[in-house]
């Protein structure tokens, strides 16, 4: 039996990276959709408009750190391996 390699260990964390980018993804856009909604359905109120402008922002940033993490990881494991 051969001792297990390293390459073993990163192909593990591609496998856990190609599934948890795409949830991620999926889970901000729903946050981006949910803010959406709340801004159109805010009828002006200024604080139901902040609410719906945080949601927003907090999700597309949420977004964002999910797409350059999964890249950076992706990057880094091609790298070494």
């Amino acid at each position: 039996m051969e001792p297990p390699k390293i390459e073993n260990l990163f192909t593990g964390f591609d496998t856990v990276i190609d599934w948890l980018v795409p949830i991620g993804v999926i889970i901000s856009l729903v946050f981006i959709i949910i803010g959406g909604y709340m801004w159109m359905t805010s009828a002006g109120n200024p604080d139901k408009v902040k609410q719906a402008q945080g949601t927003l922002t907090w999700a597309i940033l949420g977004l964002v750190l999910i797409l350059l993490a999964g890249l950076l990881i992706s990057t880094l494991i091609d790298y070494f391996v």
